[in-house]
């Protein structure tokens, strides 16, 4: 299962916010998962990144918002990956960790820095085909980054942009002529940053070796574990509200059915105790979002509305009403 952090899809909710989305409608994209918006150990299934993108642009006319959105991040929406990346010495050593840790903020592309002819290539290679919104956002925000964390930022400049998307409407063009101040090459085979190796040495403005090496034995300590159920949670709440089998959820985790029946019981859970938790988390923020419980019961996969009732009953020792009751304002 492919996931985004919950830090870039509570960055990407504020920020369309900003641009005058209606947070009603952009809660309704996330299917009742915006409550995971302040948990860091949430990871987000990248269709909703997609649909949020999505939905920015038909309604915005903006199909450049991914540069957008890139250009509003700081360092520290990345999550533990950014915090190193700041204290880092120099722009090589930045993305030499952006290469190991960027699991930590979306496992759906791979970053590959290639050295040549005193060129350098940064590229990123998706897992998946998705839209142009990613691509778009990684690249101007490195590029951000590189601009306002290096002490020389006034020499720091592209030779060259690839991107495989289509090229982009006039109006957008000049956007993306401005963000990049290159030539760019549109329908490319890859999509990549090139310039010379030479920016690689240029030192950040808050090098700390100490805090680098706290930081970087913190994210080891992000175990994988946490990662498998992190994963398994997104995947679920991805599919709702057909509810996956544990084949089909093992294959999306690249185990055998009985690897991941038995790493389950190690952490003492189950695959259907697992579902169970995720029906009450959602169940009881689509109340209070406003969902009414028919429409709760339709989107987390129940047989019946009935069979959601006496779910919650158990969950939470009272009706969907009385608890809609006791918590109105």
């Amino acid at each position: 299962m492919f996931y985004v952090s919950s830090q870039i899809i509570r960055s990407l909710f504020y920020f369309l916010q900003r641009q005058g989305l209606e947070s009603e409608k952009l809660n309704s994209l996330l299917a009742g998962r915006a409550h995971y918006l302040d948990d860091t150990c949430y990871r987000f299934p990248v269709s909703d990144y997609e649909s949020l993108m999505c939905f920015a642009d038909t309604q915005l006319s903006k199909e450049h918002i991914g540069l957008l959105f890139g250009q509003s991040l700081k360092a520290q929406n990345w999550g533990l990956l950014g915090h190193v990346a700041l204290v880092s010495q120099n722009l090589e050593k930045a993305l030499q960790h952006a290469q190991k840790l960027n699991s930590l903020v979306r496992n759906i592309g791979q970053i590959e820095l290639v050295h040549k002819n005193q060129q350098c290539r940064l590229s990123w290679h998706a897992k998946e085909t998705i839209n142009h919104y990613m691509v778009d956002e990684l690249f101007s925000s490195w590029l951000s980054f590189a601009k306002h964390c290096c002490q020389q930022n006034a020499e720091l400049a592209l030779e060259k942009v690839q991107l495989t998307r289509k090229p982009p409407s006039p109006l957008c063009m000049q956007t993306y002529q401005h963000t990049f101040n290159c030539p760019i090459e549109f329908n490319a085979a890859i999509n990549c940053l090139i310039f010379d190796e030479k920016l690689l040495s240029s030192p950040l403005l808050s090098p700390n070796p100490e805090l680098e090496q706290i930081l970087l034995s913190q994210a080891g300590d992000v175990t994988p574990h946490t990662d498998y159920i992190n994963e398994l949670n997104a995947f679920i709440a991805s599919q709702f509200p057909y509810i996956p089998t544990v084949e089909q959820a093992a294959h999306q985790l690249g185990f055998k059915k009985r690897t991941l029946q038995r790493y389950l019981t190690h952490q003492q859970l189950s695959f259907s105790k697992i579902i169970d938790i995720q029906r009450k988390q959602h169940a009881k923020q689509m109340l209070l979002q406003g969902f009414s419980v028919l429409e709760v019961s339709n989107k987390l996969g129940f047989s019946e509305q009935s069979a959601l009732q006496r779910a919650f009953k158990r969950w939470y020792q009272t009706t969907p009403k009385k608890f809609l009751n006791e918590h109105s304002f």
